[in-house]
């Protein structure tokens, strides 16, 4: 199960056999009220936990090791660099559980760091339930992601349209822009909750052009303009979608990653990034 903070602020006798934790950064905080209550809810998924219970944490993640250093849980790591502890960890560009190769990271067919970060801990959390290597590197090498996340719409003239609508958050958005390699133009905007784009700054080296619509666009417009990469302000995702066909070459990604909620237009994000996908497909 997935299991959301909201949800979490109402359990009292749930509990799990197996609790992962993969990230924490700020999030929701209008509806929780600060940082700290957030992580507090996010610390219940190890409710009632005992060490027969195991939980699956970011070794590299220092705010998930501080959150859950006096859970009675059994930890298992997950991590990008080899470890001692027992569980998932990245080797010379595979992915290994203890000491055997699962799969390289070339044939997972899910791409981007967060989503190589998922698949260790789904392989350490199935390992615990004596699941068997070659149904995992079947299952990597073949699931292609779920829909509005980081999904592969389709390519049109050797540019390829990807569909991030579930973005909705600054933290999202940097990991949609750190999984490609090749220059982007990023699709930007949405309900203006008054939230800083500073964020992004570091993650913005390939992107070449940034098209903005919905509220927040004049805001994103004057961000791309400080950070010396143009801009085309629209109004709506439809018109973004052809400024951005409009302005790319062969080569080109065409991402929506919106880093705004879909509000202000979409009741929403999968209608967004349906709407998007419509449009791609109209080109």
């Amino acid at each position: 199960m997935e299991v959301s903070d909201h949800q979490l602020c109402n359990v009292a006798d749930f509990k799990t056999n197996i609790s992962v934790l993969t990230n924490l950064s700020e999030a929701h905080i209008d509806f929780h009220g600060s940082y700290e209550a957030y992580k507090a809810m996010k610390k219940r998924i190890f409710n009632h936990h005992t060490n027969e219970d195991i939980a699956i944490l970011n070794l590299d993640d220092g705010e998930v090791l501080d959150l859950t250093c006096d859970v009675p849980s059994t930890r298992k790591y997950f991590s990008w660099h080899p470890m001692r502890k027992p569980g998932c960890f990245i080797l010379d560009r595979a992915i290994y559980y203890n000491n055997e190769r699962i799969i390289s990271l070339s044939d997972v067919k899910i791409k981007g760091k967060h989503n190589y970060e998922n698949a260790m801990a789904a392989i350490a959390t199935v390992k615990e339930l004596g699941v068997e290597s070659q149904p995992i590197i079947d299952v990597l090498k073949s699931f292609g992601g779920v829909e509005h996340r980081l999904e592969y719409v389709r390519t049109i003239n050797q540019v390829d349209f990807y569909n991030d609508s579930k973005s909705t958050n600054i933290t999202s958005t940097q990991m949609a822009l750190s999984s490609f390699d090749r220059p982007i133009i990023l699709l930007m905007g949405g309900l203006d909750r008054g939230h800083s784009f500073d964020g992004l700054k570091d993650y913005l080296k390939g992107v070449k052009l940034i098209v903005a619509f919905g509220e927040t666009k004049d805001r994103i417009s004057r961000f791309a303009s400080e950070q010396g990469i143009a801009s085309v302000v629209v109004e709506t995702l439809d018109e973004a979608v052809t400024a951005a066909y409009d302005s790319s070459e062969p080569g080109d990604i065409i991402l929506l990653s919106p880093a705004c909620a879909s509000w202000d237009q979409y009741g929403n994000f999968e209608i967004r990034g349906n709407r998007f996908k419509d449009c791609v497909n109209a080109l």
